[in-house]
């Protein structure tokens, strides 16, 4: 398990929170299709909002909890999305979890018996944020639940006690003063799990997101054909630009380039990506100023992301003439340089943010 991933997880993790932008677009209950979306327990429309917790939907496929006091069936629909977004916050435990590992052992020795690593510079529990079980526990019981997810079902029961526990340790150090006291007595206790359930979960953390990620780019692309099919043209190509971004940050990962070795990308794939991105934002860009399309979206602003796609294919094209410069990127600063990954990476991530909150709040 040792070993920094956090990139490809960024991106992974990335990949998979979109979902819950595109998955509104297509089964809402207003006039567009969309449909806002929070909490996994809110995530689909008024009636959902209101439904029970998982274990009311398993013992009678029926929701408690109306004004009404009146029970009400859940339809398979609302089921899909409640379990899809309830597997989607997993996720982004699980990535939280990978992360906690990785800087557990910048500090910690990656050997059975535990003993901090000298001149880390470091203090213990560095960048460690305690997780609650609760999204697990209600995703264990979803599981067994239809839909049926297949592997991702199988996965959530195969990893749920190591992870269980992995969360457990991690919360407890993230609020343990005393792990210091009788000669790390605490922190022996905290690594002995560490160190055994970290082996047993990393791989099946990986695959799970791997399988979810998946899931998410087929329900992604379903979702954009109907954008399209329905004349939605600025939901359509606002959609498409994030969905190229993330191919493109896909494409860099495939090839284990990080911004430590981003000279040795290969730019093939990299340029055709950049010029599908210009020609969906120049789509974008000729949608949004259209009245009548403004009009038939129910968006009132006609530069609904101030300009962040153009700033997204900036990134992009900084990143590939640093490539093309065959110069290193200086990471002494604190921020992602202009022409790194990281950079694009950021500038994606506020496309994201945006468009959630023009077509999904």
């Amino acid at each position: 398990m040792k070993g920094n991933r956090s990139m490809i997880r960024e991106a992974k993790g990335m990949a998979v929170l979109l979902v819950l932008a595109f998955l509104a677009a297509g089964c809402g209950q207003g006039s567009d299709g969309r449909l806002p979306v929070g909490e996994p327990e809110e995530a689909a429309g008024e009636e959902a909002e209101q439904e029970s917790v998982p274990e009311d939907a398993a013992e009678s496929g029926k929701s408690a909890g109306y004004a009404d006091g009146e029970d009400t069936e859940i339809s398979p629909e609302q089921m899909d999305f409640i379990k899809f977004n309830y597997y989607v916050e997993l996720n982004n435990d699980i990535i939280d979890i990978l992360d906690n590992i990785n800087y557990y052992y910048e500090v910690v020795d990656y050997t059975e018996e535990f003993s901090l690593l000298p001149d880390s510079g470091l203090t213990y529990g560095y960048r460690i944020y305690g997780k609650n079980v609760d999204t697990l526990e209600d995703c264990l019981l979803l599981a067994d639940m239809e839909p049926d997810y297949g592997e991702l079902d199988e996965l959530v029961k195969e990893m749920a006690e190591p992870l269980g526990n992995l969360m457990t340790a991690f919360s407890d150090i993230s609020g343990s003063n005393d792990y210091a006291d009788n000669q790390y007595q605490k922190a022996k206790e905290y690594h002995e799990v560490i160190y055994r359930d970290a082996e047993l979960f990393g791989p099946l953390g990986y695959e799970y997101l791997d399988a979810i990620a998946q899931m998410g780019d087929a329900r992604t692309a379903e979702e954009e054909a109907k954008m399209k099919e329905d004349g939605l043209l600025i939901i359509y190509n606002a959609s498409r630009g994030i969905s190229i971004g993330r191919q493109v940050l896909d494409e860099i990962y495939s090839q284990g380039i990080t911004d430590e070795n981003i000279t040795q990308m290969d730019l093939t794939r990299i340029r055709e990506l950049h010029d599908e991105l210009v020609a969906v934002v120049s789509d974008f860009d000729a949608a949004t100023a259209d009245n009548d399309q403004l009009i038939k979206e129910s968006i009132s602003n006609s530069r609904p992301f101030d300009g962040l796609y153009d700033a997204l294919i900036q990134a992009l094209e900084w990143m590939i003439k640093q490539v093309e410069s065959g110069q290193p990127l200086d990471l002494s600063g604190s921020g992602a340089p202009l022409g790194s990954i990281g950079h694009f990476s950021e500038t994606l991530s506020k496309c994201v943010d945006r468009y959630n909150s023009v077509f999904v709040d």
